[in-house]
């Protein structure tokens, strides 16, 4: 540890002829002295070693680590030296640079991993022929470099392998899957002009590194690769049966530059379809993407995919019914058709009267209603939602326009009931808040300890207790109960009145928010009362 080759009567020399003899001594991790050594960096120390008994060289502890493992993953740059140059042969030499550990990693793998550039160089120009296949993990140096972001190391080891080939890593996804999911710009250009196909290779879930990159909006990154073949932006990404495309994934994101880089490479790609036969609009309604679903309606190229259907029939308007979004610009499109039946022969409307009411699907409701977007099939549906019921309907369509009717008139009994027992709860609180203002009202009248009432005193009318820290301190807290109290009260009372709202989520914010006001004017009120300084009046001459 300390890199002694004496220590008193210890002779480095006389320990190791021991140790050959009857079996070298090691921690209990299996490190021999060499190990050690290695692992703090006393290169002077390993060279003396070996120079006894080199055969110390390739010894492995449990881990199956050599002591070049060790000092590749600690950074020790010279001992690295010390250990190559005590090589024999150029085999022994190649057997020591590809020695694995019990995880599959070599020497290369533990500098790469830890970042050691200096030592990346020894170790690549050593045994410039090695391949360095992958580990356990199927990671191999390159794609440790890729996915670290260790750009140096990468291009150390495209300059100096003679045989660099890439396998497969985790997950079947190759360097540049690793270096654009971890977004490493310069790696990643570094890669593609390396070996510009693996932008092509798939991963276990079916996506490539463009498919990833327009996940993560790397718009220069996309270019590029478009620019190389923009035939990469038709390749699926998904499984067999659930599949989707860059405009898609671009789409779901929300990522309007996306989209457009997408559209100026490829112009046609806006109409593909994912595996539910779903355009770009399709998906961005899906997503919640309004910002998308304007920006798409605003362009001439998706004039004639506003009534598209998908796999179950269903048009953009059908889906945006489904979301609860309000998108006037879809609903009012000037090329959407007044009548879309699904493959379950529903509108937009059927649908929206299924779901559940919120105030965007009000006004979605109103917007279909005012369009005349019934169609002809429910044209005695509407008739009868808007009367009543006939029982002698057998088709039982009036029946279940009823049931929606039923469930809206239910949703706002249940409303209502709530706003009932928020108001019976308010009643209470308004006499605790009233309470309040009243105590806070008077106590800032009655002040401890009085006013100046001596005539000659410059201060006359002023508080006696004005300059005491407890008094200031009455005061403010005082100040704060009546505030607070009398807003809740105002705010009560404008509740009973109704002449703002009768919506129950109007009345529950304010319901929260008179409490919050109830709780800071009590609490305010304890301070007043733990810091009144009391004392009596000064009377004039007093």
């Amino acid at each position: 540890m300390r890199g002694n080759f004496v220590d008193g009567n210890f002779l480095l020399a006389d320990h190791l002829k021991r140790d050959e003899e009857n079996g070298y001594q090691v921690t209990p991790k299996g490190n021999t002295v060499l190990h050690v050594a290695a692992l703090y960096g006393h290169s002077h120390f390993v060279g003396e070693v070996l120079k006894i008994t080199p055969t110390l060289l390739c010894c492995q502890n449990k881990k199956k680590e050599t002591a070049l493992h060790i000092t590749a993953n600690e950074g020790h740059a010279e001992v690295v030296r010390v250990l190559l140059s005590c090589l024999g042969d150029h085999n022994t030499k190649e057997k020591l640079t590809r020695m694995a550990d019990a995880s599959g990693n070599t020497a290369l793998h533990k500098a790469v991993r830890s970042q050691h550039l200096d030592i990346v160089k020894l170790l690549v120009k050593e045994d410039s022929e090695f391949e360095f296949p992958a580990n356990h993990a199927h990671e191999t140096p390159l794609y440790l470099a890729a996915e670290s972001g260790f750009h140096d190391a990468l291009i150390t080891i495209f300059e100096s392998c003679k045989k660099l080939t890439y396998a497969a890593g985790p997950s079947n996804r190759t360097p540049l899957h690793a270096a654009v999911t971890q977004e490493h710009k310069d790696c990643v250009r570094s890669l593609w002009r390396w070996n510009k196909p693996l932008c092509e290779e798939p991963d276990l879930w079916g996506w490539s590194s463009l498919h990833y990159a327009v996940k993560l909006g790397l718009e220069d990154i996309d270019s590029d690769m478009l620019g190389w073949k923009k035939s990469l932006v038709y390749l699926p990404a998904g499984s067999e049966n659930d599949w989707t495309t860059a405009i898609h994934i671009a789409t779901s994101e929300g990522d309007v530059n996306m989209i457009n880089e997408l559209l100026k490479n490829c112009p046609d790609c806006w109409d593909m379809l994912n595996s539910n036969s779903q355009i770009a609009l399709h998906v961005a309604i899906l997503n919640n993407q309004v910002d998308v679903v304007r920006f798409l309606l605003n362009s001439e190229i998706c004039d004639s995919l506003v009534d598209e259907p998908d796999s179950d029939g269903n048009t953009p308007l059908h889906l945006l019914a489904v979301s609860g979004n309000h998108v006037p610009e879809l609903i009012n499109h000037p090329t959407a058709k007044k009548m879309s039946f699904n493959k379950e022969s529903q509108t937009p409307l059927d649908i929206a009267l299924i779901c559940t009411v919120t105030t965007k699907k009000e006004k979605l409701l109103n917007n279909l209603c005012s369009i005349g977007q019934f169609g002809q099939r429910e044209f005695e549906v509407k008739r009868k939602y808007k009367y009543m019921p006939d029982p002698n309907d057998e088709t039982g369509l009036g029946g279940k326009m009823q049931q929606r009717k039923d469930d809206h008139d239910k949703a706002k009994k249940e409303d209502q009931t709530e706003v009932e027992n928020i108001m019976k709860a308010a009643q209470m609180h308004i006499v605790v808040a009233t309470l309040i203002m009243t105590v806070a009202f008077t106590a800032g009248f009655t002040l401890p300890g009085g006013f100046d009432s001596n005539t000659d005193s410059p201060n006359k009318g002023t508080a006696i207790l004005l300059r005491i820290k407890a008094f200031c301190a009455f005061v403010v807290t005082d100040a704060i109960a009546f505030t607070s109290s009398a807003v809740a009260v105002f705010t009560y009372f404008a509740m009973a009145a109704g002449g703002i709202t009768t919506e129950l989520p109007v009345i529950s914010r304010l319901y929260r928010i008179t409490i919050h006001l109830q709780l800071v004017a009590m609490s305010s009120v304890v301070i007043a009362f733990v810091t009144d300084p009391g004392g009596e009046s000064v009377e004039e001459g007093g």
